[in-house]
């Protein structure tokens, strides 16, 4: 492999990073099990129709994987954030899930995932400068 040269890059060419995904599925499903990845997103709306807030995230090999949740200011407190939660948690569950995996930053909500079940299994200090990124995980056939 004569002339390798190292490119980094903010705009990446799109079939680029489909080549480094999907070789890097190849290799992960040659030495574990197939790959089941769907997304799975939980869309609050409002009367319109128009999504207000809402959860993203996958399911693969048994985990929901949660990766943004945001609700707005006027919506949090009143019950939605668990609901939420509940709804992305139970389509999980039906979809084989046995677990759940997230993580969320000290000045976000590490409480709010306590009181639905979540626990710390790691921290990542001072990321971002001042703060803590902290995993956080729940057994969802409890």
């Amino acid at each position: 492999m004569d002339g390798l040269a190292l490119a980094p890059t903010d705009a990446p060419d799109a079939g680029d990073v489909a080549l480094i995904e999907r070789e890097l599925v190849a290799f992960n499903v040659e030495r574990s099990l197939p790959y089941d990845r769907r997304p799975l997103c939980v869309f609050l709306r409002d009367g319109a129709g128009r999504a207000v807030g809402g959860v993203t995230g996958s399911t693969n090999w048994g985990w929901l994987y949660l990766d943004c949740f945001w609700l707005p200011d006027a919506l949090r407190q009143g019950g939605w954030g668990g609901r939420v939660l509940a709804a992305a948690e139970a389509e999980a569950v039906a979809r084989g899930c046995r677990r759940a995996r997230l993580y969320t930053y000290s000045f976000q909500a590490q409480s709010f995932y306590e009181r639905h079940g979540y626990t710390v299994f790691g921290t990542l200090e001072d990321d971002p400068p001042g703060h803590r990124q902290v995993w956080m995980r729940k057994d969802l056939s409890a």
